[in-house]
C-alpha cells in the first residue's frame, strides 16, 4: 500500500451533513471504516443527534444556547479526533453558528490510535490514485473535491 506523504498535512473535515457520519475526507468516511475508537465514534453520533435536535424545522438554531453548545462541542470533539489521527492530520470544523470561526485542530504529538491512521493512510492513497483507478484526477483544495478523467466528450 502507498502511504501519503509524511510531508503533507491532511485534512480531515468535521460537520453534520446527513450522511450518517460527520467526518469528511474527500467525501463521508463511514464511522466503521475510520478506525476511531468507539468512544469517540458514539460521541460524534451523539453530538450530530443533538445538531438535528437544536434545528427548527425552517434550520434556525432553537436558541442561541444550542447554537453555543454545538460550536463548543464540536470543537471538543475536533481536538480528540485530532489527537487520535496524530501529526499528520490536520481537523477543520466550520461551526454553523452564526460568527463562530473556522478552526484547525492539530495534535501536538504521535498519534494515539494507530487503527485511525491506518484507516484514513488508507483512504487518502486511494485519494491520491483517483477515484477510478487510472491514477489521473484534479483536486480542489478549498472545496476538497477530487474530479477523475472524463470517459467521452459529452461527460
Amino acid at each position: 500500500m502507498t502511504t501519503p506523504e509524511r510531508s503533507r498535512r491532511l485534512t480531515v473535515r468535521m460537520f453534520p451533513d446527513y450522511a450518517g457520519t460527520v467526518l469528511w475526507f474527500g467525501g463521508p468516511v463511514s464511522y466503521e471504516d475510520s478506525g476511531l475508537t468507539q468512544q469517540l465514534i458514539r460521541a460524534l453520533q451523539l453530538w450530530e443527534e443533538r445538531y438535528y435536535l437544536s434545528m427548527t424545522q425552517d434550520f434556525e438554531w432553537v436558541s442561541a444556547e444550542a447554537a453555543h453548545r454545538f460550536t463548543a462541542e464540536g470543537n471538543r470533539l475536533a481536538e480528540c479526533v485530532a489527537d487520535e489521527l496524530g501529526e499528520r492530520y490536520d481537523v477543520e470544523f466550520a461551526s454553523y453558528e452564526d460568527d463562530a470561526p473556522a478552526r484547525i485542530f492539530r495534535a501536538s504529538g504521535p498519534a494515539r490510535n494507530a487503527e485511525a491512521v491506518a484507516a484514513f493512510d488508507t483512504l487518502a492513497a486511494t485519494l491520491q490514485t483517483g477515484r477510478d483507478g487510472s491514477g489521473w484526477y484534479a483536486w480542489a483544495p478549498l472545496s476538497d473535491t477530487s474530479f477523475g478523467p472524463r470517459r467521452n466528450e459529452n461527460e
